[in-house]
């Protein structure tokens, strides 16, 4: 794999390097009881439908036998949560088709950009804009920052607000604020592992939007992982989104798209 431009050659050893660093990035989140690593992946437990209890990269270094695969969902479903495991172009047609055998469904399409490092440095930011990693004691400000952006809308729950406060606190997370005038206005994160920084996260508040303050944020993310060695960046989103737009403003081109099976434990044809 060639990492002499932006757009390195996408095979299976880009495909393994980028999802092994999404779920090493999860795994520094999950206590060690919740980690299975088997079929050439992992499943993690959070809890009973946390969106860090999933399964990422199965079947990326050869077929995934039917005994691997109950060995997974008794290990997400052990609270009788939703099973989410990542189905991958590039997993061995053994996982693909015991899914289907089982009657999991499709829950969600993702598209997984990647760009080579480095990138061009930031533009200067506008008057009055701060971009900067979290700070300590900013964790909640930055989960509600986030979470304003995502929900379009200033006005959240409790419960909306501390969607992003495990991502806040993750280790190996680097957290990353947007202020205009002094005022959270968005956020973003970006984990390090083998060389890969894993963009997610990214969210902007709606009347501080129009201002490029998305691209600032993924640009000054950018700028940071290649200080740290990064030779490789990654990002997935849904189809058509303007984080699509932003991403591929910024050089990232879509490698290979993610598909997201569900399955209820209880509701096994098997």
């Amino acid at each position: 794999m060639s990492l002499s431009s932006s757009r390195p050659t996408v095979d299976a050893a880009l495909v393994r390097r980028v999802e092994l660093a999404q779920a090493a990035q999860n795994r520094a989140a999950t206590p060690t009881p919740g980690i299975l690593e088997l079929a050439g992946g992992l499943a993690l437990f959070n809890g009973a439908n946390s969106p860090l209890t999933q399964a990422l990269a199965l079947g990326l270094e050869g077929p995934v036998s039917a005994e691997s695969l109950d060995r997974v969902e008794a290990h997400l479903g052990q609270q009788g949560g939703l099973l989410q495991l990542d189905l991958l172009p590039f997993a061995d047609p053994s996982f693909a088709q015991e899914l289907a055998r089982r009657g999991y469904r499709v829950g969600e399409f993702q598209q997984v950009f990647v760009r080579a490092l480095p990138a061009s440095p930031p533009p200067p930011t506008a008057p009055g804009v701060e971009l900067r990693p979290l700070r300590p004691g900013e964790a909640q400000v930055f989960s509600r920052t986030v979470a304003q952006g995502f929900m379009g809308r200033d006005e959240v729950s409790d419960e909306e607000s501390s969607l992003m406060l495990g991502t806040a606190t993750m280790p190996s997370t680097t957290c990353f604020l947007a202020l205009v005038d002094g005022e959270p206005a968005g956020g973003g994160t970006v984990a390090v592992h083998d060389g890969v920084a894993t963009l997610s996260g990214t969210g902007v508040r709606e009347r501080f939007r129009g201002r490029g303050l998305q691209q600032a944020l993924i640009s000054t993310r950018l700028d940071w992982a290649t200080r740290q060695g990064c030779t490789l960046a990654s990002s997935s989103t849904l189809p058509a989104s303007p984080s699509q737009r932003n991403m591929e403003r910024l050089g990232f081109f879509v490698a290979y798209p993610k598909v997201v099976m569900m399955r209820e434990p209880a509701s096994s044809s098997r």
